[in-house]
């Protein structure tokens, strides 16, 4: 059997090459796969003309054709796919899970190595869960039950209502439940009101770039969100708020870790610039992930490269922007991330970027979700609490999707009790 393999792509630099190219041919089931997938159809676009994060389906989607190729010229192929949606936007992994089906059903076999279980699991025939230790158990998708992680919210609030196995993942069904139509979010008071004294910082128009003064709170998290997915853009807000904090003159350039440096001297480096115990913030990383002091940045994981990140810029006294820091974590990592993001105190605020909306809600105290550019430069962006903003978002959380006004589970199951 030939197996082919594709691991998570990067999203920079983009080679100058045209789409056809990238995927390794120009035909009619190229145009197609690239059309269901992304909505595009001019193959010979280059790919320096297209958003990195459309880039990034490229690898998969060149998988598939070469798979299928295999498969009609009669030799058994295995297609290993290594998280290829790590880098993508909400709507493009959904065309990309739904090819993959399609795939599979034309006959070529399949192993998806991925995280995003809500994407995922509806897709796949089995589910493989590693249990630790070198255990694994085995189940259909439909009877599949997890044993060490968290689902879904859809998933969640189904098992708890009594659906079927089968119908956790369907987002139609759920949404015609009354308590899930019918249940009134928790509206969190905004973060530092309960406390004496509340110290803001107002970035006035001009430098922030949204339309409007932007006072942020010191000790919120802030998520930042580009309407129409524009990473860079936010991602240039999000300096530039974080400069105005710290008292700048300019944005920091964003900051790039040598990979062939071990992880203990790296971050001693970086604590020694920007404060905090290098031990300490190492071994809260690794609750995420397994982070090893000796092993290079380049021997760890995307998901454990983001933990690194995280864990050191909550051992900062500056103001830091995380770029997509759950990205690459298992669904428990998420969580305990979003967690400390939300609940616990820190004498600096923290700036997240990032088009997972599952995490913003979680971790975020308030939400800008920024204009599209298309809007023009007077389009003013939405501030607020994530339960007030959640509507705005490119892709809603998945109890919005369904019908209803909450974001958690619990807001829904507090009537059902």
């Amino acid at each position: 059997m030939t197996i082919r393999y594709v691991g998570v792509s990067r999203l920079d630099p983009l080679l100058d090459m045209s789409v056809a190219e990238a995927l390794g041919g120009a035909g009619r089931e190229a145009e197609q796969l690239w059309m269901s997938v992304t909505g595009l159809e001019d193959l010979g676009a280059s790919m320096r003309e297209l958003d990195p994060a459309t880039c990034a389906v490229l690898p998969a989607l060149r998988g598939v054709l070469r798979a299928s190729a295999a498969r009609d010229r009669g030799e058994e192929t295995l297609l290993v796919l290594d998280q290829p949606m790590t880098d993508l936007l909400p709507d493009l992994r959904v065309g990309l899970a739904r090819a993959l089906r399609r795939c599979a059903d034309g006959g070529v076999d399949i192993c998806w190595v991925e995280h995003d279980l809500a994407v995922a699991v509806p897709q796949s025939d089995h589910v493989v869960e590693l249990l630790g230790g070198g255990d694994a158990v085995v189940h259909p998708a439909e009877q599949w039950s997890p044993r060490t992680l968290p689902l879904p919210p859809e998933a969640v609030l189904s098992r708890a209502l009594g659906s079927p196995r089968a119908a956790w993942w369907d987002l139609e069904t759920l949404g015609r439940h009354p308590l899930v139509t019918s249940a009134v979010p928790t509206v969190h008071p905004a973060f530092g009101r309960a406390h004496s004294s509340v110290t803001t910082v107002c970035v006035p128009a001009e430098r922030a770039g949204v339309g409007f003064d932007l006072d942020v709170v010191v000790g919120e998290t802030l998520g930042v969100v580009p309407a129409d997915g524009d990473r860079a853009r936010a991602l240039s807000v999000a300096r530039r708020l974080a400069a105005t904090l710290d008292a700048e003159g300019r944005p920091r350039p964003p900051l790039t870790w040598p990979a062939h440096v071990p992880l203990g001297r790296l971050a001693r480096t970086w604590c020694g610039a920007r404060g905090g115990d290098a031990a300490a913030a190492l071994d809260r990383a690794a609750l995420l992930a397994p982070v090893d002091h000796a092993r290079t940045l380049a021997q760890h994981s995307p998901g454990e490269r983001r933990a690194v990140a995280w864990a050191l810029s909550a051992a900062s006294t500056r103001t830091e922007v995380l770029d997509r820091p759950e990205a690459g974590l298992d669904a428990e990592g998420r969580r305990l991330m979003a967690a400390a993001l939300r609940s616990e105190d820190s004498g600096t605020a923290t700036l997240v970027v990032s088009h997972d909306p599952e995490f913003l809600v979680r971790a975020c105290h308030r939400l800008l979700v920024l204009p599209p550019a298309a809007d023009g430069p007077d389009a003013r962006a939405v501030l607020g609490p994530p339960v007030l903003v959640a509507e705005h978002l490119p892709h809603p959380p998945a109890l919005r999707r369904a019908g209803s006004r909450a974001l958690r589970v619990r807001d829904v199951w507090k009537d059902a009790r």
